[in-house]
């Protein structure tokens, strides 16, 4: 393949387009968010709403048993629409939906049938409490898997170059999650079952929604169980294989931390530590909206040779991420009231816990601009290595500096920041390294 220079003219229009809408629509879902904690908190009270973050994160874990299909689809189908091959799409689009339909329901099912022999009160820290968990945590689990299979759209919407509908998807589930919450609050006593099923159905509301106009619009791409194939569905499982490592790599990154807490120092310990993250996340959600059309952006510019614009994108993402990288460390020296003004009252945020939290953010943006253009390029490979490391040295990490460091809460989050520094320096090189790479045997 020859990579030439080549006008990018509308693609770039479209790309600063999305990139631009993304990055209004996510702070408006991230606002609904952050109303949303207080009322909850407040509601629920820290016990109960520690055993909502938890379970959250616990009950992510299923999305991972789609073994990478979605983010397969999503580079598969750009590539395909990108050469004009709308059949191709179509078939990639039905196999997909088949076939983790088929992987979400004996992921349900698995994990139900695990949960009802579980100690959750033992897992959430909690001695006595009113609520049935197990019956909790099956409810979660099958809306979250259902949830799954609907949301498969994002990833056709991404292969179109829509990521400002995705954006504007997060805030139709933030709208109706908090109005649902609202109600609730003012007609019935603080219950986790109904959080659970309000979080629930705003997911599956939205997802419908935007499915039914996504398929109006794009009739050629419409999923029909008559093109459902399987070699098409072994193709996005072989790339999704690949992807599914770094999701189960993430996976013990980013999502044990909350789990570590309760099983350490209980569920109350929790909430000081999902609320500082759930803060300084503001900033890095917002950056990461701009980043929502890079991954496909990157795989289209790969697929039509495009290097000189994908090395325009990363000039630019790095100029981008300046006022963000302030922004986090501004946040870090007014947390305290800022935190109190938030919630509404105090919490046990310590010093550390507020450093860390700020480095994680730092962290955070940097990372997620090289993992979406690797993704996008698909260096799967390099990928694969460094979250294998990452997630091999996370919990040992985080229980040294935790327990025999005594830092505790801080001390979890301190082993995921040392874990993140690695792909932090090796996704850059390994980025330049490829793009350079090419061009270096164009130009001979």
């Amino acid at each position: 393949m020859k990579f030439g220079s080549r006008k990018i003219g509308s693609a770039s229009v479209g790309l600063a387009s999305n990139m631009a809408i993304s990055g209004i629509c996510k702070p408006v879902s991230m606002l609904l968010g952050y109303i949303y904690v207080p009322i909850v908190l407040n509601w629920l009270g820290e016990e109960k709403y520690g055993i909502w973050a938890t379970l959250l994160a616990i009950v992510s874990w299923i999305s991972y048993f789609d073994i990478g299909i979605g983010n397969g689809l999503r580079n598969k189908l750009t590539k395909a629409l990108s050469a004009g091959d709308e059949k191709q799409g179509q078939r990639l689009i039905s196999s997909a939906y088949a076939f983790i339909a088929a992987l979400m329901t004996a992921a349900a099912v698995i994990f139900c049938i695990a949960a009802s022999f579980a100690d959750w009160n033992r897992i959430f820290g909690v001695r006595d409490i009113a609520e049935d968990l197990k019956a909790l945590v099956c409810i979660t689990v099958i809306f979250v898997a259902v949830n799954f299979v609907l949301s498969i759209c994002k990833n056709v919407l991404y292969a179109l170059q829509k990521a400002a509908d995705v954006s504007l998807m997060e805030v139709v589930t933030q709208g109706l999650n908090l109005l649902g919450i609202i109600a609730a609050r003012a007609l019935a006593p603080a219950d986790l079952f109904l959080i659970a099923l309000i979080y629930g159905l705003s997911m599956i509301v939205t997802n419908i929604i935007f499915s039914i106009v996504l398929y109006i619009k794009n009739k050629q791409l419409r999923p029909r169980l008559s093109e459902v194939e399987l070699n098409e569905g072994k193709e996005l499982t072989d790339l999704g294989l690949q992807f599914f490592i770094i999701q189960i790599c993430a996976l013990v990154l980013f999502t044990t931390d909350n789990l570590m807490i309760s099983l350490l120092y209980g569920a109350a310990d929790v909430t000081p530590y999902s609320a500082s993250i759930k803060l300084f996340t503001a900033i890095s959600s917002v950056y990461s909206a701009f980043l929502a059309p890079i991954w496909s952006a990157a795989t289209k510019a790969k697929t039509e040779g495009n290097r000189s614009g994908l090395k325009k994108i990363i000039k630019t993402l790095n100029f981008l991420m300046l006022p963000f990288f302030a922004a986090a460390v501004l946040l870090t020296i007014i947390f305290r009231p800022v935190a109190f003004i938030w919630l509404g009252r105090e919490l046990n945020f310590s010093d550390g816990l507020i450093l860390l939290g700020g480095l994680y953010c730092i962290l955070t943006i940097w990372c997620n601009t090289y993992s979406y253009i690797a993704n996008g390029l698909e260096l799967m490979k390099m990928s694969m290595v460094t979250a294998v490391i990452q997630a091999s040295v996370n919990i040992p990490l985080s229980l040294l500096f935790a327990g025999t460091f005594g830092m505790e809460a801080a001390g979890v989050l301190c082993g995921t920041v040392c874990a993140m520094s690695i792909s932090a320096v090796v996704q850059p090189i390994y980025v330049y390294k490829y793009i350079c790479g090419n061009q270096n045997r164009k130009e001979e």
